[in-house]
């Protein structure tokens, strides 16, 4: 086992594999690094693998912030055959011929998907009615009817197999809350046939990427010995890279502290993000609280204070 303080209040990027629950993944960092107290932002099917940022100790509580982040996935999809849960663990509910897709019905797919959209999420899924998972309710039985969703795609390649043209490579950018296996329902409707998911791979978490992370069986002890090979374990100042920086002087710190308000004065300097939201920290790079600021109007709303810098 490695050092449990090595670990502690951490986010780690882990490179979940596949045939593994991303519960089944925390479990096994646990088992491997002797931390209780962690959790991840967002799940991948069991059948998925990829990236999954992961936090430990009070950085759990950054957790939130991840979730609202793009994605990004790479993905294969069988068109001509699709399963009642639309991924390769359901059973062949349909069959349907898949037509010459030329390229030219490539570009048009691409310009259809792109941007804002609304989708109907599989009904074998983790959304809640009343209560209980929709993919419970499915499996008992229960005719179930799902909400659209407003999702929206920032960006798509995708490409014809090489040796198999009903199947299709993808690459995907999209929000929070886009199902990959309804884009491959979808997308293979709009190609006149039927499809499902048969592999996915998330590739990114708005700053993090899959290059950065490790498999949970990989992690040892010489990572923390060749600073080089730890690029999987970010401390809460450096996981908040896409936040703006605001460094307070000893007077602030412990208004910040406190979830007091901070004036102008208590600040050493400011480093601004993609948004509001700014990280309050000093020279020690530990977080004290995260916060939204209005320069403009000089207004401050506390998001989290940690009792305890991380």
């Amino acid at each position: 086992m490695v050092n449990v303080q090595d670990f502690d209040n951490a986010v780690l990027l882990i490179d979940k594999p596949t045939g593994i629950t991303s519960n089944e993944a925390l479990t096994l960092l646990k088992r491997k690094t002797g931390i209780q107290r962690i959790g991840h932002s967002g799940t991948l099917d069991k059948f998925a693998g990829g990236l999954l940022v992961v936090a430990t100790g009070f950085a759990t509580k950054l957790l939130k912030y991840f979730l609202e982040c793009e994605k990004g996935y790479e993905a294969d999809i069988q068109l001509g055959l699709t399963t009642d849960t639309l991924d390769p663990e359901g059973k062949v509910i349909a069959e349907k011929p898949v037509p010459v897709i030329t390229d030219e019905k490539l570009a048009s797919a691409r310009q259809h998907f792109l941007g804002v959209q609304w989708q109907d999420p599989p009904v074998f899924s983790a959304l809640k009615i009343n209560g209980k998972r929709a993919s419970d309710l499915v499996r008992s039985g229960v005719n179930v009817e799902l909400s659209r969703r407003e999702i929206s795609i920032t960006d798509i390649s995708i490409e014809k197999g090489d040796s198999d043209p009903s199947l299709l490579h993808v690459f995907l950018s999209c929000s929070r809350g886009t199902y990959v296996r309804s884009f491959a329902r979808d997308l293979a409707e709009f190609f006149g046939t039927v499809g499902f998911l048969k592999k996915l791979r998330r590739t990114k978490v708005g700053p993090f990427r899959i290059e950065e992370a490790i498999e949970p069986d990989n992690i040892a002890r010489n990572h923390f010995l060749n600073p080089a090979g730890r690029r999987f374990l970010l401390s809460p100042y450096d996981a908040m890279r896409s936040f703006g920086i605001v460094k307070l002087n000893p007077q602030g710190m412990k208004k910040a502290k406190n979830g007091a308000f901070i004036s102008r004065n208590d600040i050493v300097s400011i480093d601004h993000g993609q948004d509001a939201r700014y990280i309050v920290t000093d020279d020690s790079k530990k977080l004290v609280a995260i916060v939204e600021l209005d320069f403009s109007k000089w207004s401050l709303r506390y998001l989290n204070v940690f009792a305890e810098p991380i």
